[in-house]
């Protein structure tokens, strides 16, 4: 196939439509120009816009997307395909999220790298925005949400992770994108969490709550900001790193135990603190620790009572570490019973300070 000939796409947005009653899916697609990509000098194509938006409505993805290709003059190439967009509407309520990406992960040229992205609202709109120093709005959005992982360590998921959280019933979160009324229109507002038995958003995290959930990792790097005495203290933790325990083997009340290891290094403190003295530091180290607890004691509170979802890795812990015991609950680990709601957890935080930077 002429390669002229193709339309190549880089994000996809899907949101809810309601025509006469009728639930229906509309997807837009962004298709790249490639004149629009070249910026060179006395070029008279420089300002040539870059993408055009595409979009349908049908009852199956499936369906739009055929729609799609009847409107474009080339055949649409998805292996590009960087990001997909689904807004919040969808998934939580109407749709499980395994019906809305089947095709993403069904069709045998797709990219299976496409990371997926839940939307405040409509997905489309995010797809219209205009960032500077970025020719294509969804290159834009990809590399937001994988910058912004990058700090706390981790990785997005990916279309090629779904099908083993779907086989699994495994519960697990995506990015979540406001829109803002910054330049670019768009911010990583925080996570939302599905349930893994039934597909469906059940809520978010936020602020704290992803800082919390973060520190849960097995590695991860984060920023903390401690009140001392009134005054504030910033710290990076460039290489903490978290152990699970469990401490008894009763399925109907099991105890479960992190084991935090924080390093911190100070970037930023409030005139007046001397970290000269001794009993200063060890003061700090009691506060950053309390500080620790305070934000993962807040997130498994919220993922216990609020969501009765476990993103935590208690059940992947069970299922490596104690297979008997998962064998026992994993039916009705969080979901039916939910096990995993009435679990004991303790926190013990280790902190180190490495340094207090050049001045006291």
């Amino acid at each position: 196939m002429e390669i002229e000939n193709r339309a190549f796409v880089s994000g996809v947005a899907i949101d809810p439509v309601k025509d006469n009653g009728d639930k229906n899916l509309k997807m837009m697609t962004q298709v790249v120009i490639p004149n629009g990509l070249v910026s060179l000098p006395n070029n008279s194509s420089g300002g040539e816009k870059s993408f055009r938006n595409v979009s349908s409505i049908g009852k199956t993805i499936f369906e739009v997307k055929s729609s799609i290709e009847e409107k474009e003059d080339g055949d649409l190439d998805n292996s590009h395909i960087e990001i997909v967009i689904i807004s919040d509407e969808l998934v939580k309520s109407e749709y499980k999220i395994s019906d809305i990406i089947d095709v993403f992960m069904r069709e045998s040229r797709m990219n299976r790298d496409i990371i997926l992205a839940v939307a405040n609202g409509s997905s489309e709109e995010l797809l219209n925005i205009d960032p500077e120093n970025v020719k294509l709005p969804s290159q834009y959005i990809t590399e937001l949400i994988k910058s912004n992982y990058k700090l706390a360590d981790l990785e997005p998921e990916t279309a090629g992770d779904m099908q083993y959280f779907f086989i699994k019933n495994k519960s697990f979160y995506l990015p979540y994108l406001e829109n803002t009324p910054s330049t670019t229109g768009i911010q990583l507002g925080g996570v939302a969490v599905f349930e893994g038995e039934n597909g469906k958003m059940v809520g978010i995290l936020k602020g704290d709550e992803i800082t919390g959930l973060a520190l849960t990792r097995p590695s991860f790097s984060e920023t903390l900001i401690v009140d001392h005495n009134g005054q504030k203290a910033s710290f990076t933790i460039p290489d903490g790193r978290t152990e699970i325990k469990l401490l008894n083997s009763d399925p109907e009340n099991l105890h479960f135990q992190f084991d935090v290891f924080l390093t911190g290094e100070l970037v930023e403190a409030s005139q007046g603190l001397d970290f000269i003295k001794e009993e200063n530091i060890e003061n700090l180290k009691k506060k950053f620790r309390l500080e620790a607890e305070k934000v993962m004691s807040k997130t498994i509170s919220k993922l216990q009572n609020d969501y009765g979802v476990d993103i935590l890795e208690f059940h992947e812990f069970l299922f490596r570490k104690h297979p008997d015991i998962w064998k026992q609950v994993e039916g009705n680990w969080d979901s039916g019973k939910n096990y995993f709601s009435n679990v004991d957890v303790t926190l013990n935080v280790d902190v180190t300070i490495r340094e207090p930077g050049n001045t006291n």
